[in-house]
């Protein structure tokens, strides 16, 4: 058994278990017929689901699914639906990027995106990585540009159709009771998913289970989104120790990202469009093949226990070390691991990139703020797991740990921003 094997079957084995068993009990408390685990990040505790179900057998009662989406998959569609608040979803913050990035978000082809940069004055800068205010600050020009909404509600308009074949095809307009269950993060995917349904079925609601969640859309309900690890208006210091860049690149499925679908006339059914490959696929074929065994071990030994008494293992303690504090050879293991956190997985490279120590100073809590208001120039190079590229930067013992401190601090404000934004909205917003 190779080393990263080991690994994986100490920490991320008990954790996709856990929550995988967190979700069937949630499903059958909450009397859900059916449980669709969304493509890609679902797709381990899809596998240990059907392991402990197959196991616990009757004690379980929800069908399990595997339901092949994606952010862009289920956007694109979704675009002719908000009109030129589109840009909303388009004009998104992440690591790397550029105005080409924002554009392709979109589904244009080449030619349209290099004629709206034209008319936006963009060409020059179109692989120009921005800063968050700036990625904001194209919101306005973009919503102007009649060309781009256009070409967008065009563009979105053709695969409505299809996306909504396949979502029919997949059973989400059976008039059952069901939930969706995904890595999570801010949980626009649901409400995204439940916009399309709603075209064809006004009354459709759909509920939602999630690893983690560190906010949620505004004006849904809050019930509608459950969370197993942490939640939005809780559990900071377990999002200060959690990388969940580093949760997508290793809790994923070897096969590529669904980019769209189609409908095939031999297979008289709708079938979803890929891309290349996992990058990572070779190793998440070998993670699929022990979480199955690790699910499967598990249920079998708790057998003799009724499953509502079973509880969750020590999750914080394993994420809490091995994501926040992580040693340098198992940075150096999970580290290489590629990852992009765009939606359309543009810029891969490796999790836990090399930094220098003056571009983890500039990641700093203040030199970051200077930098992002335009008051220091100074480029923000990013790490998708900045406590990866800490523990690999070969930096003496005392230079780590002060750089972990600020690491840490800078995700306190964060997620102590998010939170009071979170409760102030939940207050005074209205609900849907």
């Amino acid at each position: 058994m190779t080393l990263d094997e080991e690994l994986y079957l100490h920490v991320w084995a008990p954790a996709i278990t856990d929550f995988a068993l967190w979700i069937l009990r949630q499903a059958r408390r909450d009397q859900k017929e059916r449980v669709y685990f969304l493509a890609r990040d679902a797709y381990p505790v899809f596998l240990a689901a059907l392991e402990l179900r197959r196991v616990f057998n009757n004690n379980i009662i929800p069908e399990l699914r595997y339901l092949r989406v994606s952010r862009f998959a289920l956007r694109l569609p979704e675009y002719a639906l908000l009109g030129a608040d589109c840009v909303e979803r388009i004009c998104t913050g992440g690591i790397g990027v550029t105005p080409r990035k924002i554009l392709a978000r979109s589904g244009l082809d080449e030619e349209i995106i290099l004629s709206v940069a034209d008319e936006l004055n963009l060409t020059d800068q179109l692989d120009r990585e921005l800063l968050y205010p700036e990625i904001l600050a194209l919101k306005t020009p973009l919503r102007n540009c009649a060309a781009f909404i256009n070409a967008v509600e065009e563009k979105s308009r053709d695969a409505f159709g299809t996306a909504m074949g396949y979502l029919e095809q997949e059973g989400l307009l059976d008039g059952i009771s069901y939930a969706v269950a995904d890595s999570g993060w801010i949980g626009t995917q649901q409400q995204t998913l439940e916009r399309l349904l709603r075209t064809r079925k006004a009354e459709s609601r759909l509920d939602g289970y999630y690893f983690g969640l560190y906010e949620i859309p505004r004006g849904v309900s809050w019930k509608q989104y459950r969370a197993f690890y942490f939640s939005p208006l809780r559990d900071i210091n377990r999002k200060i120790r959690f990388s969940n860049c580093l949760f997508e690149a290793v809790c994923s499925e070897s096969g590529g990202m669904t980019t769209g679908y189609d409908y095939y006339q031999n297979h008289k059914k709708f079938m979803p469009v890929t891309d290349k490959p996992n990058p990572n696929a070779a190793r998440l074929d070998r993670y699929a093949f022990l979480i199955r065994e690790y699910a499967r071990e598990y249920a079998a030994a708790c057998l003799d226990f009724d499953i509502k008494n079973i509880k969750k293992s020590c999750v914080p303690e394993l994420f809490g070390a091995f994501m926040g504090n992580p040693r340098p050879w198992e940075a150096e293991v999970f580290g290489s691991l590629l990852f992009s956190d765009d939606m359309l997985e543009q810029s891969l490279r490796e999790i836990a990139v090399n930094l220098s120590e003056k571009e983890f100073r500039n990641l700093r809590v203040i030199p970051r703020l200077a930098i992002t208001l335009g008051i220091y120039k100074s480029p923000l190079h990013e790490s998708a797991w900045l406590e990866g590229s800490i523990a690999r930067s070969g930096m003496n013992p005392r230079n780590i740990k002060n750089a972990l401190f600020h690491a840490g601090l800078y995700k306190r404000a964060v997620y102590f921003r998010k939170m009071v934004n979170g409760l102030c909205e939940r207050i005074f917003t209205p609900r849907l």
